[in-house]
């Protein structure tokens, strides 16, 4: 009974051309556009030259700690801070070329950055950003004179990766999690012809009737992914790391797309309202999880962004294109399988007291 639910709901869902269509152009459309648009952006991150800031601070304990922290932790990013006390900063900055300035204040500080160092100044944003973030974690420490213990943190490394394949590997990701538009065929027809109905007077389990639609989903989405994928990487040159690694991820993040877009259905029993929870909930994944901004500029809390499923996708992929290895995808492979698990568990338990309730 379950092979003849999967070769109807096949049938049904390539009827829909039009969904599979968007599931095929959208990520090679979506992609040419951004990598094209951030295509500068991101060449910043092919490596920036040592570069010279100036400082100053008023006289307390915590700047004079701070700035001693800036200082370790710029030699080994090549970022040299320099200390003017005096003088007007614009002017400051002008004559003595600095690509940025840092002014310690009691309990804050005020960025400069010069509109001829752009790249610089993207950096040093970032770079003053972890160093006060540090600043409030005493759990690492290092001491850096005997009597004075400083709280450090070693900088996130920023891979050298292109736009093309940064927003060629993530948007695969994006439209995995949005798979479910693909089965637009098969639960439109069970509304306009009563199928549903049907399976509730019948013998077919809830387990028989969910997989019906589950596996279906899952292929039709795994070949056209499979697919925008080859003709993004003939097209684009999107590089792709560790290709076993790279297809479990992407297959992973299909599940669990997928699973949420079935729980969601079979709590609303609605069209309609699933693609509309399912676009939002992904749209937040995504923003959170570095699908619009990329993870290395985004100034989200890291609390939110591992949150994300899609983030540890996202991470796990494009560190496996530009370093080859990534300590981010168990937790991609995991986070997935959870949210496919559960998210089945509901959608067949919600279909069962349906069923009953209907019986």
């Amino acid at each position: 009974m379950i092979r003849y639910l999967i070769k109807n709901n096949f049938k049904l869902m390539f009827r829909n051309t039009w969904s599979i269509v968007v599931m095929l152009l959208g990520p090679i459309l979506v992609i040419a556009v951004l990598s094209s648009a951030f295509s500068e952006l991101l060449k910043s991150y092919e490596g920036v030259d040592e570069f010279a800031v100036g400082y100053r601070l008023e006289e307390t304990a915590e700047n004079n700690l701070m700035i001693a922290s800036a200082k370790l932790a710029g030699e080994q990013t090549g970022i040299l801070f320099y200390e003017y006390p005096e003088g007007e900063i614009k002017d400051v900055m002008q004559k003595n070329e600095l690509t940025g300035f840092v002014e310690f204040l009691e309990d804050s500080y005020v960025l400069y950055k010069s509109a001829d160092y752009q790249v610089e100044g993207i950096t040093l944003e970032y770079f003053m950003n972890k160093i006060m973030n540090v600043g409030e974690n005493a759990s690492l420490q290092l001491q850096i004179q005997e009597d004075i213990v400083l709280p450090v943190e070693e900088l996130e490394f920023m891979p050298a990766i292109n736009a093309r394949d940064y927003y060629g590997i993530v948007y695969i990701v994006y439209f995995c999690w949005c798979g479910i538009i693909c089965a637009t065929g098969v639960l439109s027809n069970e509304k306009k012809y009563g199928i549903v109905r049907r399976f509730q007077v019948s013998n077919i389990s809830q387990w028989q009737n969910y997989l019906g639609k589950f596996i279906p989903i899952i292929l039709t989405v795994a070949v056209g992914m499979a697919i925008a994928t080859g003709i993004t990487v003939v097209l684009y040159g999107i590089h792709w790391g560790n290709p076993i690694l790279s297809i479990l991820i992407v297959f992973m993040m299909i599940l669990a797309g997928s699973a949420l877009g079935m729980m969601l259905y079979h709590i609303s029993h609605s069209l309609v309202i699933t693609i509309i929870m399912q676009f939002t909930i992904v749209w937040f994944m995504g923003f959170f999880g570095g699908s619009f901004e990329t993870y290395m500029f985004s100034g989200i809390s890291d609390t939110l962004k591992h949150l994300s499923p899609i983030y540890h996708g996202n991470r796990a992929l494009v560190e496996l294109s530009c370093m080859g290895e990534s300590t981010y995808v168990a937790s991609a492979v995991i986070y997935s399988m959870a949210i496919t698990v559960a998210c089945s568990i509901i959608a067949i338990v919600a279909g069962y007291i349906r069923k009953r309730g209907k019986a």
